[in-house]
This record gives structure tokens, C-alpha cells and sequence, in this order.
């Protein structure tokens, strides 16, 4: 499903001219960036890491990205920025240490027969 914008979401993409735009859900008490699919960040972030390596100066930015975005200071190309290194380290995590699915459904299944007893 992909959600329609609103009138007051159009408004802000016009008046940014093509640069995202940070949108806030106050429910979630979280910020969204709104931003073209066309703009080549979007097509940075769809894109899987292309086999690049992950390096400790990737996961340092990241870092600092993720302070800055505590504090407050992070802008929108720094968010984008943020987003991609996130796609890429979790792509990173799962190649080398995949989360453990099939120890939890074994243990489930154990629990469950157990119950039984």
C-alpha cells in the first residue's frame, strides 16, 4: 500500500523545491523525511549495498549520524544519509550473523509439546 499525501504535505514538497521535507507523527513522537523517488538518494537507499564492504568508518558515521539525530541536529540530507548506512549495516548483520529463527521455532515447538504434558 502507499499512502496518499496531504494538501499541507504538497505544500511543504512545493515550497522545499524537490529537497525533502521532515514530517512528524506526534503520536509515534517520530520524525519521517518525505522525498521524491526520482532524487537519487531514494534510489541509494532501494539499492542493496551492492556487495560493498562494511567498514568501521561506515559504522562510526552511522554513529555520529545517530548522535546528531538525538540532539536534534541532524538535517535532512544527513537523515537521508542516516537511512541508507542503516539499510546497509543491517544487510551487513544478517549476512554474517543471522538472527536465530530456527533455534526459536525449535525451542517453541519443544515449550509447546511440553505444555501438552
Amino acid at each position: 500500500m502507499i499512502p496518499k499525501i496531504s494538501p499541507e504535505q504538497r505544500r511543504a514538497l512545493d515550497e522545499h523545491n524537490g529537497e525533502p521535507v521532515i514530517v512528524e507523527d506526534p503520536e509515534r513522537q517520530q520524525r519521517f523525511v518525505l522525498i521524491s523517488d526520482t532524487d537519487h538518494r531514494v534510489r541509494d537507499l532501494a539499492m542493496d549495498s551492492n556487495g560493498e564492504e562494511w567498514t568501521e568508518e561506515m559504522e562510526a558515521r552511522r554513529h555520529h549520524l545517530i548522535d546528531r539525530d538525538i540532539a536534534g541536529t541532524i538535517t535532512a540530507e544527513e537523515r537521508t544519509e542516516l537511512a541508507v548506512l542503516d539499510h546497509q549495516g543491517n544487510e551487513h548483520y544478517d549476512r554474517i550473523a543471522p538472527r536465530p529463527l530456527d533455534g526459536a521455532r525449535r525451542l517453541h515447538q519443544e515449550l509447546t509439546e511440553n505444555r501438552g504434558s
